[in-house]
């Protein structure tokens, strides 16, 4: 119906449309996860490996040489693990997020890592 040139809505169409944009909402927000792991990806790959952490002072690991003993008694995957645990894009980020929140909560639980 309209009213001198203003487009006036009915009850059903104001509910049909906010029922599309809800639903247009909804698949937006089902894409972030799969979108934060594709940026972390490409991340992964654009950013050169880093060898030290100041923050941690410690070496970080590299990518293992592969040896077909070490896939079979499994230290190769350790390996791996450890790998992309230390090059995790922005790791320092996170690490500052993580040491941030626990001083917040006043905990003093230390982070467990391989080394210890």
């Amino acid at each position: 119906m309209r009213i001198r040139g203003i487009q006036k809505y009915g009850y059903e169409d104001i509910r049909m449309k906010n029922k599309g944009n809800f639903a247009m909402l909804r698949h937006a927000v089902g894409m972030l996860p799969f979108l934060l792991i594709l940026a972390m990806l490409i991340l992964h790959l654009a950013l050169p490996d880093k060898t030290f952490s100041k923050e941690e002072r410690r070496y970080l690991a590299q990518w293992p040489v592969f040896h077909i003993e070490e896939v079979i008694d499994g230290s190769y995957e350790r390996k791996v693990e450890s790998y992309f645990s230390d090059q995790f894009p922005l790791r320092n980020f996170w690490v500052y997020i993580e040491k941030s929140s626990r001083r917040i909560l006043r905990t003093s639980t230390p982070i467990k890592t391989d080394a210890d």
